[in-house]
């Protein structure tokens, strides 16, 4: 870390906040709208769908937006509301929250995150505040983060050098290898033990406070 970082960046879907959300709308909640749309069983209709979403893939700005999904399915609900009537199964992780509360009044606070504004409406509902920016990479700029410029776009929207942005998610790549390509100083927070232990890799966001003392 060669600048003192001035902003840190948070993904969203199992950084800030349990995956398990987004994993039941797409996973649930879709196929059930289908099944009944189309008058299939749940597993015919769960098959069908991810099998569409498999053919799609998450490098691909389509795999995100449900209004994509739900055109291409003929499904005729507004997944936005139906996102607000699940907002009371969302967990955003104990450790998010105290870590949020203790960076605050000490840095820019952001969000960079692949997911649509649909979903971040409702999974950053509770903790917007803590937040300057929030930035859906394929609402607002239109592509996924998987590409070093998207990173660069918000280093210029928040005029601050990458070497200033401290980012921290759980997807190797968008979060981890893509940032650190343009400089950004990035971590990986990894709560279930799937990647080797290492400077970079946190088991738990208070960890962030740590780091971020000893520069």
């Amino acid at each position: 870390m060669n600048l003192k970082p001035k902003v840190i960046s948070f993904d969203v879907d199992g950084t800030l906040v349990n995956q398990d959300f987004a994993n039941k709308f797409w996973h649930e909640v879709v196929p059930r709208l289908y099944a009944k749309k189309h008058g299939l069983n749940y597993d015919e209709a769960l098959s069908y769908v991810r099998k569409r979403y498999a053919e799609v893939g998450e490098e691909d700005i389509r795999w995100y937006l449900p209004s994509y999904w739900f055109k291409r399915f003929g499904l005729d609900a507004n997944p936005l509301n139906i996102l607000k009537k699940m907002r009371n199964e969302l967990e955003i992780y104990k450790d998010a929250i105290e870590a949020l509360e203790e960076l605050y009044d000490k840095y820019e606070l952001i969000v960079i995150s692949n997911a649509s504004k649909e979903f971040l409406e409702v999974e950053l509902e509770k903790i917007r505040d803590y937040f300057s920016k929030i930035y859906s990479c394929v609402s607002d700029f239109g592509e996924v983060r998987k590409r070093p410029e998207v990173y660069l776009k918000v280093c210029k929207s928040v005029n601050a050098n990458p070497k200033q942005i401290l980012h921290v998610g759980d997807h190797h790549k968008f979060d981890y290898v893509v940032p650190k390509q343009v400089g950004i100083d990035a971590y990986l927070i990894d709560r279930y033990g799937r990647y080797d232990g290492g400077s970079e890799v946190l088991r738990d966001l208070r960890e962030l406070k740590l780091i971020l003392n000893r520069v």
